[in-house]
């Protein structure tokens, strides 16, 4: 019989979400320096960001197309992300990765995941979570990230999840979840399933 999915995020679950929102600042950051526009400083910590993400790399790479510029900004902000993490190891939480190689034996588990394809493996790596997923939904690097889409993705590739077990709020992501009677759970339920 084939074992129920139990899909995931990273975000908040395994990496505290300061190892993602510091990154996301100093990306602002940067970008402001280098253009010398400080209102992209509204876009900090803004829901939606990518909006200002957009309106920087266009000062930026002014001559790039959108796909080159959404490239080049996710780039920087996953190399952000790693040097971050190899600065702060307390921001795994190891407690949450030892239950979910427990749960490998009931459980496929498969992460979905907005960071892209070509640094989710080097973030797991420098993490020390090298077999913990089954598969890896990421997104990629040349378009904006959706979780709503990634999910498209891992119910055609795998099938519907039984639960999703996340670390933060995703409304969007919850709000489909929801109508496709997928349970969510937070890392305070994780010793229930």
């Amino acid at each position: 019989m084939e074992k129920p999915i139990l899909a995931t995020n990273i975000d908040g679950l395994l990496i505290k979400h300061s190892a993602f929102i510091e990154p996301h600042k100093y990306w602002f950051e940067r970008a402001i320096r280098q253009t010398g526009d400080e209102n992209l400083r509204k876009w900090i910590g803004a829901d939606p960001y990518f909006p200002g993400v957009n309106e920087a790399m266009k000062k930026l790479m002014p001559n790039a197309t959108k796909e080159e510029q959404t490239t080049q900004a996710r780039t920087w902000y996953q190399q952000d992300v790693i040097k971050y993490i190899q600065k702060h190891p307390e921001v795994i939480i190891r407690s949450i990765e030892k239950k979910l190689r427990n749960l490998k034996r009931s459980y496929k588990i498969i992460l979905l995941t907005s960071n892209t394809q070509d640094y989710i493996n080097k973030i797991i790596k420098i993490s020390g979570f090298e077999g913990i997923y089954d598969d890896i939904i990421a997104s990629q690097t040349s378009k904006e990230p959706s979780k709503e889409e990634l999910l498209n993705q891992l119910i055609e590739k795998h099938g519907k999840p039984k639960y999703y077990l996340t670390g933060k709020q995703e409304p969007k992501l919850t709000e489909k979840l929801a109508k496709l009677e997928i349970k969510v759970l937070e890392p305070k339920d994780i010793d229930f399933i």
